[in-house]
């Protein structure tokens, strides 16, 4: 419950409430992963970095299909690159592995799809029963179901509590929700997360280095001569942030490397240029449709009207 301050007309915060966010803070850092896929050493035959961020596509792409919520998608990448940190994959196997992960993550959060619909939209070559049969080899391996792995969106969301709480006690909490709206925050974190230059950084670093780039980037649109009333709330807030990356122990170099990633990656997208990701989905017809297509080609070419 919140008490009401003496001499003050606005209630203070709860300590009992970032309290509670620290301890979830401390057993997130416990849980996440810390086996960051390495490209460095990896073999010819195996899974490319490109052909990784293409199934990942993929599997967004089969999240908004489905209609799922946003933490059906970061646990399944998370899955993905725990496999392929701690295996060695062919990359022929990588579409099954793909949807297979996409399916764990599913009932993980209590959802149900139709998995012949999904082995068909992720055209991963293979059947239901394969993508079960990978489904159990990825939970043997990976030990799902004895341990509770935190994955990058739940780093991000425990910060933003913390951030909310700080803007609560100083009052700051209009320039917060102007700088940090959730909703656009968990869409571009997906497009970082798409990125396997940002996703070889563990959770803790990419999202806390996220939050940082996002607050730069709503300063740059500020007008200037606004910039000094910023100032003292923005103290607050970096203050925290640098407390954070203590309590994570993110040294300078990685955070710095993981920042630069991150600016290089949202900008390209915020310039909408196109990417070329390694699997792409096919249009597959029936047979019947098929049949349908080949009557119109079997029409003459009619004569070019010219325009007077």
């Amino acid at each position: 419950m919140e008490k009401q301050s003496k001499g003050r007309s606005r209630p203070m915060p709860d300590a009992g409430n970032i309290k509670d966010i620290t301890l979830k803070l401390q057993k997130a850092l416990q849980s996440e992963n810390q086996f960051v896929w390495n490209n460095s050493d990896r073999k010819s035959w195996e899974v490319t970095m490109s052909a990784r961020d293409g199934a990942v596509h993929v599997m967004r792409f089969l999240k908004m299909w489905f209609d799922l919520p946003q933490a059906v998608f970061f646990t399944a990448v998370n899955y993905l690159d725990m496999f392929l940190a701690r295996m060695k994959v062919q990359e022929k196997f990588l579409s099954c592995l793909s949807v297979s992960c996409f399916n764990i993550a599913v009932l993980d959060h209590g959802r149900e799809i139709d998995t012949s619909q999904l082995v068909a939209l992720a055209q991963s070559k293979g059947s239901v029963k394969d993508m079960e049969r990978m489904s159990t080899i990825i939970t043997q391996k990976l030990n799902l179901g004895k341990k509770n792995f935190c994955n990058a969106l739940d780093l991000l969301q425990i910060y933003m509590n913390i951030f909310r709480y700080i803007a609560v006690q100083f009052r700051i909490e209009s320039l917060l929700n102007r700088m940090l709206q959730w909703q656009q925050l968990c869409t571009r974190f997906e497009v970082l997360i798409c990125d396997s230059s940002c996703a070889c950084f563990k959770p803790s670093l990419i999202a806390l280095a996220f939050i940082h780039h996002e607050m730069e980037r709503f300063l740059s649109r500020e007008i200037p001569r606004k910039s000094n009333y910023y100032t003292m709330e923005m103290f607050y807030i970096l203050a925290v942030m640098i407390e954070l990356r203590s309590l994570c122990n993110i040294n300078s170099s990685d955070y710095t490397s993981c920042f630069e990633a991150i600016t290089k990656a949202l900008k390209e997208y915020d310039g909408k240029k196109k990417l070329n990701h390694c699997q792409k989905l096919t249009w597959r017809f029936s047979l019947s449709t098929h049949a349908l297509s080949e009557y119109t080609l079997r029409f003459p070419m009619l004569n070019t009207i010219k325009e007077e």
